[in-house]
């Protein structure tokens, strides 16, 4: 779905760092969150990587700080997408998995 077409035109892609004890409950409220559209724990610098949709700049930003204030989050990191590259997508996954991709790319 192009979440834009609902009138959320800035994506955003955030990491937190997190206190590792409260992770289970900050996914629980970051769930809870529906301009979250995606959010993953990862490894290297930060915890949580989150994929965000706003209405605008500063939309994102109130997502973050309603974020932030969730007890064990300590701090953000964000980059503003600009625009999608490879969006999102399985069908060539599957494509390959099931044989039907073409070898030559």
């Amino acid at each position: 779905m192009d979440v834009a077409a609902l009138g959320y035109g800035v994506q955003a892609f955030t990491t937190f760092e997190v206190d590792q004890p409260a992770r289970a409950a900050i996914a629980a409220r970051l769930r809870a969150v529906p301009q979250i559209l995606e959010a993953h724990i990862v490894t290297g610098p930060g915890d949580i990587w989150c994929r965000t949709a706003g209405t605008g700049n500063q939309h994102v930003q109130q997502v973050i700080d309603h974020v932030l204030a969730v007890p064990g989050v300590r701090r953000s990191t964000t980059v503003v997408a600009l625009s999608p590259v490879v969006p999102y997508r399985v069908q060539p996954l599957v494509d390959e998995v099931s044989g039907l991709s073409d070898p030559q790319g």
